[in-house]
């Protein structure tokens, strides 16, 4: 039996094209009972997968004719075509002229979207609202245009078709200019760039409506919603489409109607009037104005991505939509769309999409479709062995059907996730959707419960890591280590090592772009081996002895066995090293790396004897050494510049290596690790004045340059060296210069070291690879060479090496463009400079080494390391990168804090894809301010631009801090902490910097951006969460060294339930209770808003407490004395016996309750205060202040100030801080009661709430204390009721007081009589006068009387009608 026998009675149809919208189209069309068949062309390995398609071969897509017979001879019912290009190329005209039905316009109707400028006159002619615009063929009448149209006019489109590309939103006339420049000037586009139009910038939100019509009418499907740029936050440049989700709320049912009649349907009618067949989809793109919807473009076709949302929601036979369709009865049609269900789609692009896309890479983690999950295939391909490859730039898009738009939204997102391309992996959006979510209403109850897992962070997966490097640091172990890891600190002992006078040196580098390199050929043990090699060989330069070793790994998603491979040889190049791996940190950052992404940043410090410091310039004499040491291979240098050009040449990385070890493939040969050279250096040292040592890092040239003074100079001669195969195969294969090779890559030396012309024992202790390679001169005035740093026997020996590469030629012309960022990070650390501390030496390189203190007899080094999570995304999403330096120094420095160590000198990692040198320099003045607070000095900032790591606008800080402490107070005194010990909190200024990649996903469900306000306070979300972390060291320091503490936990990662233990011993609890510290507004938002439940806020954040100490009952009361009214402490809890083994060893009582008291608040309006002053307003200042700090939960916010005198401070004050004030002068009014009527008037005005008097010194009449009654506080410099009135302070040293202190009371008829709302105490000394009382007594009226204002803006305190106080 005949194929065609077989469908007798079925459709046949064809589908043109083979992108996920055609996949779709093919889907949706296999569900009719009327079609048998559908044929693809050229179609896909997915649309081949669907029922009743396969994909045609043998006839040519470009070939309409030939597709016309095609289909005459199968007998086929329908075409569809999807692409645009097809149709405005006359694919429709070939079909209908022979007679084959075309769901599709011809070629003249193919116009509304191949010709924008046919199109916006076709708007025009018709009044279809649309943008202004004109259209022009001249690059500088386009561009004069611009700088005069009477309207915005940014938004530069080419007229023809460009695949979705063609399009510039510009964000000034200059980069509207410059569009016209690449699209009309420079064509880049081609022949759709031959005319540019030229629109006005509309603002609203742009939603996409399509329409099923034929001649006479137009039927709308549900509005949809595409993402064009290619990064969240509607960022990155223009794609052909990054997701879309359907329906979309922003055009109701209503709306849907009026678009569908006064745009679709309009635009058919045109058509009609104007000759035109026009059969298939319309297209409208709409800008949602605050006119009304406005035309953007209108395209002949289904959209992509949109297509792929919205058929699975159509119910009525697509098939039969289309016949309907062509056959112009398409009123005879009612659309039926699935009730109460959103689709969303995500779509996942390979890498360097839109610009170029990544082929080849396979597949992995495809989720079968189901009714409800869906795969469109847009560019996969499949190999030899059956695997799915990327085989474009949209790659497939994930589309997830759900009743809730939000869930759809994660749950399609999720998807995703679970996706990977090898190599250099997959980019896709996580906010598809977002922007319908302020639309969307919905119950509590409904909200999805997230956790710090949802949101890509696995807590678990970070202590499995912690486990499998324990023993690995172990095997680094050497004499002055203390401990292991799982403290906060790293610690080393100086005095079990032999020196004298010890002298730090520290070195903080990364491996730049070469980890892209080994994470995609998985030699992650070489590049955990290169990060110590390139900070323990920069320790060696100034002379050091390596002797300890942090790491950073940053990562999208942790992969366990990954990350203790890469540890597993930083645990290697420690032992090669004798240095101590002492910590790290691992920080999994889903909204900063992809998933498969790393960095790593790694920190070393060296010891070395007082005056032995490198370079010693001053020694060199004529005919010093230059002794190179040669390299393993490129080791970390140049490896930006040459993927670019390996991809230039169509350089293939797998593919076996031409030079070196021939197992290998060209990847593998490249990531040979670096050399450590300690050993042998550190023996020269021993035996030989070795005067100066460079790392070869940047470039041979650049660093040996470092090393040699103006006044010398020196002839590098390659004639005894030699030059590894490699550099022949990069000079003949990609045609690199010698010279650029000399200046950017290491020319097969590692290092190089200046020793005396009479030292002869460094060929033995060196070996023999170590070779002379120049001899010091002094540069001569009559006579000298002329380059500083001269070559010689390099270009020579190159060419015979790379004779069998292609050789050297005068082709040899290209360039490495590697970026160098060191003399900017020198300069970003000199800023630091009226910072450093006494103990400071600088050597000739610039590198800061810092004496050990003579205060400390038995020093222990104590070393902590950190970042700031997703923190940063915050602020390069919001442009506000001030803070996040004094986040990461507070991060690191809170940390060593906890082992009792005073910082000394703090290092900073920055890596980013552009280096912007505002953006460093703002983030470094952070850093340097954070040093400042904490005490410690800036001694270097290391930079890296690595572009194939990190998008254009995208950075990641880690933070490196060195403190020390004294042997005898090393803390925590594990031993020394027991039952019944104290437990003190001092205040969090907010989130901090950890949790927030939570953050990102409750914002994300909340469906709000940083740029909203924020509900619990006056500021924006973003301002809110860069709040910077609370620095804790010149409050505790001083309680530290007296013996008062004996221990610290600094509630970072893992929150109260997970850092409080790490102090403890094993056979003790804590029992905490939240009703005795304020639990900040934001954490109840937080918790609300992402239905976290207490246990998950417990172990992710730190919930309003940043640090506790532990203290014995003893020193409670000194220690609160110390730090209760600066610092805001507070007892919080107890230490206790543990329960059983199994039981937690943290347990917080009254925490839901004190979470759901906050969250009441959030919905309740912020209490509008007034303060009422005299004078200098030194309390009106700490109101001000303390309303404005979220964390302190005032929920209330100061609206006016009076003052009965003008020209006082505190008017100032209030007009610095922006806040309305009243000058109401006593002296004008006969009566009291007439004044007071007036302040009266004022405050109801402002719709006062609350009135505070803050020195006001006036009597306040009957009348105006009844009508606030209940509303009206005032404070007093007296334990009330003792020493009511005036002078109060002399009189309690007259009485022979023990302690005065402060009263916040309920003002009544009499004086100083009302009710007592917070007291505050402060003990009388032996010595006190009545000035010295006054001032202590005032510091603790600034903590006083904010907490009142809080205890009543809150409702947690009120007056009876009877005049008692009452707390609730």
């Amino acid at each position: 039996m005949s194929s065609k026998q077989t469908l007798v009675g079925g459709k046949q149809l064809l589908v043109v094209g083979s992108g996920g919208r055609e996949h779709a189209i093919c889907w949706k069309l296999s569900q009719s009972e009327q079609v048998v068949k559908i044929y693809a062309l050229p179609g896909s390995h997915g649309i081949a997968q669907v029922p009743k398609c396969s994909n045609l071969s043998g006839v040519n897509a470009k070939d309409f004719q030939g597709i016309a017979s095609w289909c005459k001879k199968q007998s086929i019912d329908l075409v569809i075509v999807g692409p645009e290009d097809p149709l405005a190329n006359g694919l429709g005209d070939a079909l209908n002229k022979a007679g084959v039905r075309c769901f599709g316009p011809n070629k003249q109707g193919a116009q509304i979207e191949s010709d924008k400028k046919w199109a916006k006159d076709f708007m025009l002619r018709h009044s279809i609202p649309t943008a202004r615009y004109e259209s022009f063929t001249d690059v500088n009448k386009a561009k004069e245009f611009i700088k005069s149209a009477p309207y915005k006019a940014l938004v530069v489109k080419a007229a023809g078709l460009a695949a979705g590309k063609g399009v510039v939103v510009a964000a000034n006339p200059t980069e509207a200019c410059q569009a016209v420049d690449e699209i009309l000037g420079q064509r880049k586009y081609g022949s759709a760039g031959e005319t540019v139009v030229i629109e006005e910038l509309l603002v609203g939100e742009e939603v996409s409506v399509l329409a099923f019509v034929d001649t006479q009418h137009a039927q709308a499907m549900l509005p949809a919603q595409d993402h064009k740029r290619l990064r969240e936050g509607d960022e990155g440049p223009n794609t052909g489409g990054m997701g879309a989700y359907c329906p979309c709320p922003l055009i109701p049912p209503a709306d849907l109607e009026r678009i569908n009649r006064a745009v679709l349907q309009k635009a058919v009618d045109a058509l009609r009037q104007e000759g035109i067949h026009y059969c298939g989809v319309l297209y409208a793109g709409l800008m949602l104005t605050a006119d009304g919807p406005k035309v953007l473009e209108f395209n002949c076709r289904f959209g992509d991505p949109e297509t792929q949302v919205i058929l699975p929601l159509l119910e009525t036979d697509l098939y039969a939509v289309m016949s309907a369709c062509c056959e112009n009865r398409l009123k005879e049609v009612t659309l039926q769309w699935r009730e109460d269900v959103s689709a969303v789609g995500v779509v996942m692009a390979s890498a360097g999409y839109p610009e170029t896309s990544t082929k080849g890479c396979i597949i992995e983690g495809l989720p079968p479709n189901t009714a409800n999950e869906l795969i469109f295939h847009s560019g996969v391909a499949v190999g030899k062995n059956g695997e799915y490859l990327t085989n474009g730039g949209r790659v497939l898009i994930a589309v997830a059907l759900r009743k809730d738009l939000r869930q759809a939204a994660a749950d399609a997102t999720k998807i995703c996730q679970g996706v990977t391309f090898s190599g250099a992996g997959a980019q896709f959006r996580t906010d598809i959707a977002e922007k319908a979510f302020k639309m969307l209403k919905l119950e509590p109850t409904i909200l999805k419960a997230l956790s710090y897992k949802d949101s890509g962070v696995d807590i678990d997966a970070g202590d499995d890591l912690v486990q499998r490097i324990k023993p690995l640091s172990r095997g680094t172990q050497r004499p002055g280590v203390v401990g292991g890891l799982g403290g906060f600190g790293g610690l080393f002992r100086l005095n079990e090592l032999n020196y004298k006078k010890p002298v730090i040196c520290e070195a903080i580098n990364g491996v730049g772009t070469k980890i892209k390199l080994a994470l995609e050929h998985e030699t992650y043990e070489g590049i955990g081996y290169d990060l110590l090699a390139m900070c323990a060989n920069d320790v060696l330069e100034s002379g050091a002895e390596p002797v300890a070793f942090l790491d950073y790994i940053a990562c999208g998603k942790l992969q366990v066995p990954i990350a203790a491979q890469i540890v597993t040889g930083i645990s290697e190049g420690c032992r090669a090293a004798g240095c101590a791996l002492l910590g790290g940190e691992t920080a999994e950052m889903p909204s900063v790396y992809e998933l498969g992404k790393y960095d790593m940043a790694g920190y070393c410090v060296g010891i070395l004897e007082e005056g032995k410091e490198l370079p010693k310039f001053k020694q060199y004499e004529e005919g010093d050494l230059l002794i190179s040491l040669p390299s393993n291979g490129l080791h970390c240098a140049g490896f930006h510049s040459l993927l670019k050009q390996f991809e230039m040449a169509d350089v293939e990385l797998f593919d076996k290596c031409e030079f070196g070890d021939g197992s290998k493939t060209l990847g593998q040969q490249l990531c040979e690790p670096s050399r450590v050279y300690v050993k042998e250096v550190l023996a020269l040292l021993r035996e030989c004045e070795v005067k100066a040592i460079s790392h070869i890092t940047t470039g041979l040239l650049p660093d040996v340059q470092r090393i040699i003074p103006p006044d010398h100079e020196i002839s590098l001669d390659f004639g005894d060296l030699k030059i590894p195969a490699m550099y022949g195969w990069l000079a003949g294969r990609l045609r690199l210069s010698p010279q650029t090779l000399l200046d950017n890559l290491n020319c097969g030396i590692g290092l190089v070291l200046v020793v005396p012309k009479k030292c002869t024992v460094w060929k033995q202790v060196l070996g023999a690879g170590a070779k002379v390679f120049g001899v010091l001169k002094r540069k001569m005035h009559t006579c000298h060479q002329q380059h500083q740093i001269e070559v010689r026997n390099f270009v020579e020996g190159l060419e015979k090496i790379a004779e069998r590469f292609g050789g050297i030629t005068e082709r040899n012309t290209r360039t490495l463009d590697e970026p160098h960022e060191r003399d900017l990070a020198l300069e970003l650390c000199d800023a630091a400079l009226t910072q450093q501390r006494n103990e400071t030496i600088t050597t000739k390189l610039g590198r800061r080494l810092m004496r050990v203190p003579q205060t400390y007899k038995d020093p222990v080094l104590v070393l902590g390391t950190d970042g700031v999570g997703t923190k940063i995304k915050i602020a390069q999403q919001t442009e506000r990168n001030g803070t996040v330096g004094i986040d990461l120094v507070a991060m690191c420095v809170n940390d060593i804090l906890c082992n009792g160590a005073e910082p000394l000198t703090f290092s900073s990692y920055y890596a980013c894809g552009d280096l912007v040198e505002e953006t460093a320099t703002t983030i470094t003045g952070g850093v340097i301010e954070g040093a400042a607070q904490a005490g410690s000095s800036l001694v270097e900032t290391h930079i890296a631009e690595v572009p194939l790591l990190y998008p254009s606008e995208v950075y990641d800080l880690a933070g490196f801090s060195l403190g020390i402490a004294e042997y005898s107070r090393l803390l925590p005194h594990t031993d020394q902490i027991q039952s019944g010990d104290i437990l003190i909190g001092l205040p969090s200024s907010g989130v901090h910097s950890n949790g927030f990649s939570l953050v990102h996903a409750i914002m994300k469900q909340a469906g709000v951006t940083f740029e909203d306000k924020a509900p619990f306070s006056q500021r924006t979300f973003g301002e809110e969460f860069l709040t910077p972390t609370r620095i804790y060291v010149k409050a505790l320091l001083p309680l530290i060294q007296k013996g008062h503490v004996k221990a610290l936990a600094h509630i970072t990662g893992g929150g109260l339930t997970e850092n409080i233990p790490r102090v403890l011993p094993k056979t003790l609890s804590v029992r905490l209770n939240a009703k005795q510290w304020h639990i900040p507004p934001v954490f109840g938002w937080l918790s609300a808003q992402g239905n976290v439940a207490p246990q998950e806020m417990q172990r992710t954040y730190n919930c309003g407490l940043g640090i506790l100490l532990v203290v014995a009952p003893a020193h409670e009361q000194a220690v609160l004395g110390s730090l209760q009214y600066r610092e805001r402490a507070t007892r919080v809890g107890v230490v206790l016996k543990r329960a059983e083994p199994a039981a937690p060893q943290v347990v917080v009582e009254n925490f839901q309750s004190s979470l759901q008291r906050t969250q009441k608040l959030l919905r309740k309006p912020r209490k509008r205060v007034a303060v009422l002053i005299s004078g200098t307003g030194s309390n009106l200042q700490a109101l001000i202040d303390a309303s404005r700090d979220t964390s302190q939960g005032l929920h209330a916010d100061i609206v006016l100030v009076i003052s009965n005198k003008a020209g006082v401070l505190g008017l100032e004050r209030a007009q610095k801080a922006g806040i309305p004030t009243v000058v109401v002068s006593h002296k004008q009014y006969a009566k009291r009661e007439d004044f007071d009527a007036e302040m009266s008037r004022k405050l109801l005005e402002h719709k006062v709430d609350l009135v505070c008097l803050a020195g006001f010194m006036r009597v306040l009449s009957e009348q105006f204390v009844r009508q606030w009654k209940g509303r009206l506080v005032n404070i007093h410099p007296s334990l009330l009721p003792k020493h009511p009135g005036l002078k109060v302070q002399q009189k309690a040293l007259d009485a022979g007081d023990k302690e005065s202190g402060c009263t916040v009371h309920f003002v009544d008829e009499g004086v100083d009589t009302g009710g007592i709302i917070v007291q505050s105490s402060v003990p009388i000394l032996p010595n006190d006068t009545e000035e010295t009382l006054s001032s202590r007594i005032l510091i603790a009226e600034h903590f006083a009387f904010p907490k009142a204002l809080r205890l009543l803006a809150t409702d947690s305190v009120k007056l009876s009608q009877e005049g008692q106080v009452i707390f609730t």
